[in-house]
């Protein structure tokens, strides 16, 4: 046999080597929820671009590009879907009793803390999660949260998360508090005095008190009885030796500039005194007392009108 004819043959078993793609059909990857179609390639070379689309079981999911190599690569876990595989796929996913379904994405425990993960199998509460391609078992409560908002079950299970309003046992009674750091099932929570302590769920149970109001829509005055400063004070206010404090009123707003960049605020005025007010930022006011002789005294020191 010559050269040429060792060419071909070695041609023809590299190409009878290659995985065939069938565009357009679904991939079953199982034991996993992942589902992938190839929905088009530019060519038959390793060095072609293919189009993809996954699914989570029936639901589609973004489609990507690839070059065909990476795409016959990713599929050699995976096969073409049969037709019993796609009626299972086409039943409701199982629910365990907590409400997490076979395909859900939930979040697990792991080194790396709360991870991402993919509901896989379900036994009770223990569920087969898939962790970047690493299957494990996780129980619920302990290791398995479902994603997005917590239920009343989750809740009554010791599940919260950080920014939740609870009410922890303190000094034996219940007061309100909010969950400010988590760490598996032991949670930080802030008590009387600006101090902060850790609390089983046994000694933690949802607030029952109202929300807090949202912050104030722009334009509203941050207290009863205060009025725009409109035009009043327009221009700008400084003290009158060394020092960088300054404030420019401009029709019922101020810009103050201080140390670190200016700060946009609104002006409200009332019973002797000037408040400049940041909407959503009520607890850093800044009350200005205005002097019988027309300067205004600030927390840096007194200032007076210097110009425009």
């Amino acid at each position: 046999m010559n050269h040429l004819s060792l060419s071909f043959v070695f041609a023809a078993l590299t190409l009878a080597a290659q995985p065939q793609i069938q565009l357009n059909a679904l991939y079953d990857c199982s034991p996993s929820p992942l589902r992938i179609k190839v929905l088009s390639c530019t060519g038959p070379g390793d060095d072609a671009v293919c189009e993809v689309q996954g699914y989570n079981r029936t639901e589609a999911g973004p489609k990507a590009k690839d070059t065909r190599k990476s795409v016959s690569n990713l599929l050699k876990s995976c096969h073409v879907q049969t037709g019993a595989e796609a009626q299972v796929d086409a039943r409701p996913a199982a629910a365990s009793s907590n409400g997490i379904k076979v395909g859900d994405e939930v979040e697990v425990v792991t080194g790396m803390g709360w991870t991402r993960a993919h509901v896989v199998g379900i036994n009770g509460n223990n569920y087969r999660v898939d962790v970047s391609g690493i299957q494990v078992t996780k129980i619920y409560p302990t290791e398995v949260r479902r994603t997005g908002a917590l239920t009343a079950q989750d809740h009554a299970a010791g599940q919260y998360v950080v920014g939740d309003r609870v009410q922890v046992l303190f000094e034996g009674r219940w007061i309100e508090s909010k969950i400010v750091t988590t760490m598996g099932q032991e949670y930080q929570v802030q008590i009387p005095g600006d101090r902060v302590a850790w609390a089983n769920p046994q000694n933690l149970r949802p607030s029952t008190a109202p929300p807090p109001p949202g912050p104030l829509k722009a334009g509203t005055p941050p207290k009863p009885g205060l009025v725009s400063c409109g035009s009043k004070f327009d221009g700008r206010w400084a003290a009158g030796g060394f020092g960088n404090f300054n404030v420019r009123f401009h029709a019922g707003k101020a810009t103050v500039s201080y140390i670190g960049p200016d700060e946009e605020v609104e002006c409200w005025m009332g019973g002797g005194k000037i408040i400049l007010h940041k909407q959503g930022d009520d607890a850093n006011d800044m009350p200005l007392d205005i002097n019988d002789d027309g300067s205004l005294a600030t927390p840096m020191g007194e200032i007076r009108r210097k110009g425009n």
